[in-house]
């Protein structure tokens, strides 16, 4: 089994020398693992210091479960989860990301109950929900805790 990533238009490949810039123990920086990042099969964006700042697991086997993986990496600044099997309780992971600006939540089973969560994550500027089951009350609860976010739903 090989896990890889996507590093800007270069792929990386565990076990290979080029995987050093994927956050391997041996690829230096102060960031965390990528490992099991990686092993999710999303392609990552890292900065100069290979910390991760765009993850995009669009289409993947994603479930909640994912997200206490995802949510390790608090250099992500922009994370897209569209078409995944994400649900309102994996949402609570989220939180603990500090830099998180961008959340694309598209066609996941994310409802109202989950808005709440995204509420906590201070740093969050915009978020893409369409078309989920999200009433207009939940989106404005949502806009009145993070004032100035983009709701797209």
């Amino acid at each position: 089994e090989i896990a890889s990533c996507l590093v800007g238009s270069e792929m990386c490949i565990r076990d290979s020398p080029i995987w050093a810039g994927c956050g391997s123990p041996s690829g230096g920086g102060n960031h965390p693992d990528n490992t099991a990042l990686a092993g999710l099969g999303g392609q990552l964006v890292p900065d100069t210091a290979g910390n991760v700042v765009e993850a995009n697991f669009t289409g993947r086997p994603l479930g909640d479960p994912d997200l206490a993986v995802i949510a390790q990496h608090g250099s992500i600044q922009k994370l897209w989860l569209t078409n995944t099997g994400v649900t309102d309780a994996g949402l609570v992971h989220l939180q603990s990301m500090p830099n998180l600006r961008v959340l694309g939540l598209a066609r996941t089973s994310v409802t109202d109950a989950g808005l709440p969560a995204l509420g906590n994550i201070r740093s969050l500027r915009e978020v893409y929900l369409y078309p989920n089951r999200v009433s207009d009350n939940a989106v404005d609860a949502l806009k009145q805790r993070l004032p100035g976010i983009k709701v797209v739903y």
